[in-house]
């Protein structure tokens, strides 16, 4: 970094010289000789203007003057060499010389280094990075700057914040799918062991054991659904699709899990055209939407799902009436594996797939905490899809 360092001074430096060498070459201080009259001689013409009485002297043709004459008129002693008058010391050329020199390399000094020195603390940071410090930031001193290098290190600090928490997020999940798939692998071993002791456990022990296999299979499908739909393996298909159809069937399914709960479901659902999309994909989608609802609704309480014609997309809205998400939460929620409330089961992968299978079908997902006098009183997911462009023309 050094290396950066002397060049741009060099640069500046060098450029800065030949600026200050190009104007001393153009104003040189002028010391050349002329030649004046002495003091006591006075100008003809002031001397004509002083004394009008003084007839003039009648002009003589130039045939009928001898240059011995004329030389011999011109007397010698009143002509003296005169020479501008030294200058003071302040004003001496090689006083300015030196200022300008000192100043040129303090300039280029100061301008090399507020140079260098943001692309040195960027190679430390970046050198953080490389020896897996994901927690590396840059300092204020450089973030707060107004100039390309303070834009750079804003950006940088995201980066680095991004890869810590994607990092953190993969660990997160050894740990989590670790757990998931260990717990019901412990119990489906307790109850393997009861239904050896006793034959009389068998028929309970066989329908928990199937409850457990159902979970794990829900899991792994869950992860693989997710890793599919992030390397881009999974290629939508565009067909039509009642969408009205596939959020009943979805209700359906979930209905059964909320009655288990003391839950109910309300449903609005308008008879909206037909959309090209994936079904299997916004099937996943919807279903991820809905039961997170019912999970996180309270007992004795209702979800809400509608669906709707706005302009020229159709609007599915979930709501809850559960205790919503923290603010500071909300723009989290699609991250892989990021959990709001660690209390519940799952490993936040549910409104991950869902973000991405929507857009694998050009619609978009929105979420947001519902307010009552300032206070969060449930949550809301809205998704939007955009209706077919000859639907758009017929209307």
């Amino acid at each position: 970094m050094n290396q950066l360092f002397w060049r741009f001074f060099l640069v500046f430096w060098a450029t800065l010289l030949m600026a200050v060498i190009m104007v001393r070459l153009t104003f040189t201080w002028d010391n050349t000789p002329h030649l004046l009259p002495s003091e006591n001689i006075s100008p003809a013409g002031a001397v004509f203007f002083a004394t009008p009485s003084i007839p003039a002297t009648p002009l003589i043709a130039a045939h009928n003057i001898n240059p011995a004459d004329l030389s011999a008129s011109i007397d010698i002693s009143t002509i003296h060499i005169s020479r501008h008058p030294a200058p003071p010391f302040w004003r001496h050329p090689l006083l300015h010389l030196s200022v300008l020199l000192a100043a040129s390399i303090l300039f280029s000094w100061v301008l090399a280094r507020n140079i260098a020195a943001p692309v040195r603390q960027l190679k430390l940071a970046l050198a953080g990075l490389a020896a897996n410090n994901w927690r590396t930031q840059l300092g204020p001193e450089l973030i707060t700057r107004r100039d390309e290098f303070g834009s750079l290190s804003r950006n940088f600090n995201q980066m680095a914040g991004q890869a810590a928490e994607a990092i953190a997020s993969q660990r997160r999940l050894l740990h989590d799918v670790s757990h998931e798939l260990r717990s019901p692998l412990a119990r489906m071993q307790i109850l393997t062991g009861l239904a050896a002791q006793s034959p009389s456990y068998t028929a309970m022990a066989m329908e928990k054991i199937e409850q457990e296999a159902s979970k794990l299979d829900e899991l792994v499908t869950e992860i693989l659904t997710f890793s599919r739909l992030e390397s881009g393996a999974v290629c939508a298909e565009h067909i039509d699709i009642n969408l009205a159809e596939l959020v009943a069937s979805v209700c359906d399914d979930a209905r059964l899990e909320a009655d288990n709960s003391n839950k109910s479901l309300w449903l609005h659902l308008e008879n909206v055209p037909l959309i090209k999309g994936d079904p299997s994909l916004l099937y996943s989608a919807i279903e991820n939407v809905i039961r997170n609802a019912v999970k996180y609704t309270p007992p004795y309480s209702e979800v809400s799902i509608c669906l709707r014609q706005h302009q020229n997309q159709l609007s599915l809205q979930v709501r809850d009436q559960g205790p919503g998400v923290p603010p500071q939460y909300l723009s989290k929620l699609f991250t892989p594996f990021f959990r709001a409330q660690s209390n519940h089961n799952g490993i936040g992968l549910g409104l991950s797939i869902a973000k991405r299978a929507t857009e694998a079908c050009n619609g978009s997902i929105d979420v947001a905490n519902i307010m009552t006098n300032n206070e969060i009183t449930g949550f809301s997911v809205v998704i939007s899809l955009p209706l077919n462009s000859s639907v758009i023309q017929l209307q």
